[in-house]
């Protein structure tokens, strides 16, 4: 799990109640249900009109990518296609027909598409463009979903203005009410905050790690992609690993930094 996600709300929210009571405020002040229901509810409705179904629950389903860690580009991955090198060397393309391909390890399916498509006997350029368009509609739809967090992002200050607007509907209606005042001067400003706070530290982090998460996944399936097709050009095992060697350094960067 990756609890930098979790840490870094945590300390964005701390930071905020924490300003806000060293200016002499009331923490209880902050919460308001009214402004709450308005931004929260106003920013999914708008995000809701804008998507189908399918795609605004997709991008529900990639929220759990924020709280796990991205899959390493490693050596261990490059062990993996230098055993199916050597296995396809010494056996043929056939081998892979009887190789029970996982989850566990980081073989994932886009890997046992690929072994499939090699025990088949399919050509080089068949199989690159077959695995290609795989990863292209990956990267299409999970980035297409992944968008509802960053369309969340833009609409909720709108909806926290939204509200503020409301608020002082509230108070122009009850001028001669001064227990009334109160009440909504503070939905005013709270639903002007709520938009805020939503929008820079929950929505559009949310997006950047989603995206960040899909962009590891691309790179990994990218280096098996490179191994198969090298397997399926019958290379050797030590021109493979001489070939993606350096990938690896340059993928496993990538991801530190």
């Amino acid at each position: 799990m990756d609890l930098l996600t979790l840490f870094g709300a945590l300390v964005g929210v701390t930071a905020i109640v924490a300003g806000f009571s060293l200016e002499g405020g009331h923490f209880a002040s902050l919460f308001q249900l009214e402004a709450f229901v308005i931004v929260l509810g106003g920013t999914f409705g708008a995000v809701m009109i804008q998507n189908t179904w399918a795609r605004f629950y997709d991008g529900m389903k990639q929220l759990r990518l924020a709280f796990v860690k991205a899959r390493q580009v490693d050596r261990d991955s490059l062990s993996v296609l230098l055993e199916w090198g050597d296995q396809a060397k010494l056996n043929g393309m056939l081998v892979f027909e009887s190789i029970e391909v996982v989850e566990a390890g980081g073989i994932n399916p886009f890997a046992k598409r690929g072994l499939e498509l090699l025990a088949n006997g399919v050509s080089t350029a068949v199989l690159e463009d077959a695995l290609q368009r795989e990863l292209d509609a990956y990267e299409r739809n999970h980035m297409a979903a992944a968008r509802i967090w960053q369309q969340a992002g833009g609409y909720a200050p709108t909806f926290g203005i939204l509200g503020a607007v409301l608020g002082l509907i509230q108070v122009t209606g009850h001028m001669l009410e001064p227990a009334q005042l109160g009440q909504g001067i503070a939905v005013a400003f709270v639903a002007t905050l709520y938009g805020l706070a939503l929008a820079n530290l929950v929505f559009l982090p949310l997006y950047g790690k989603i995206r960040a998460q899909v962009d590891s996944e691309l790179r990994f399936r990218r280096l098996y992609l490179d191994g198969l097709l090298a397997i399926s050009r019958k290379e050797s095992p030590h021109t493979i690993e001489t070939r993606l060697a350096g990938d690896i350094r340059e993928r496993s960067a990538e991801l530190l930094g």
